[in-house]
């Protein structure tokens, strides 16, 4: 199982595991604010537990069903952009070499290389050619790929949701409020640590400002559930 988890943190792409990580923030972030918002409208314990696994449960089906329209979404502009260079390709070839060659040229290889390395790509794969060099497409987006991509968005947030909710749950009700926001800000700062380590940026910088945002939406909660009652 640790050789299991090893490979995948090593293969893992870096935005797709920051997306991840950035769903559990949203998901301990949502669910803590909440949680304090009903602390502050002083709500009895069994209501305030319906609220939050109800809150829990529909952040999570949102985020999956945002994630689900925008990666379907992207598949179709995919398809698009293929089937409007295949047709391209049947009609203008040629067009198409010199377009790509132009290509190179303005990242500085001279005129007679771009077109020797554009005609040799052309004659390989001409389609896969275009669409990486142009568009940077390398790999379409399968079904599959949209539908894990959605469950795995919604896993995440559940996830994240789930850590100040057990908090609230399981601490004592004197306890309730300070352990939630404990959680909450010890979570967020591991994964602004990991976020910050697989993206190459400043650790201190980004759990600074993932901290301050989480502060921020915790205290707005509870001044909220304040407010109202």
């Amino acid at each position: 199982m640790p050789n299991a988890l090893t490979r995948w943190w090593a293969e893992a792409d870096p935005g797709d595991l920051r997306d991840r990580l950035t769903d559990v923030n949203d998901g301990i972030i949502a669910l803590a604010g909440t949680g304090l918002g009903l602390a502050g409208a002083e709500m009895s314990g069994p209501t305030s537990f319906a609220v939050l696994v109800i809150s829990a449960l529909m952040g999570a089906f949102a985020v999956f069903g945002v994630q689900l329209g925008e990666a379907m979404s992207h598949r179709e502009a995919q398809q698009a952009t293929v089937e409007r260079e295949q047709r391209l390709l049947e009609l203008t070839p040629d067009e198409e070499v010199v377009e790509l060659a132009s290509w190179f040229e303005a990242k500085g290889v001279s005129p007679e290389t771009s077109m020797l390395v554009a005609t040799e790509l052309s004659d390989a794969d001409a389609l896969s050619a275009q669409l990486e060099i142009e568009y940077g497409i390398r790999e379409l987006t399968s079904p599959g790929d949209a539908w894990r991509e959605a469950v795995t968005a919604g896993l995440a947030f559940l996830f994240g949701a789930a850590l100040p909710v057990v908090a609230m749950v399981t601490v004592p009700l004197p306890w309730r409020s300070e352990a939630t926001i404990a959680v909450s800000l010890v979570s967020l700062a591991a994964t602004s640590v990991v976020i910050a380590r697989r993206g190459y940026a400043n650790v201190l910088r980004t759990a600074i400002r993932s901290l301050t945002i989480g502060v921020a939406a915790l205290a707005l909660g509870y001044l909220l559930g304040d407010w109202v009652m």
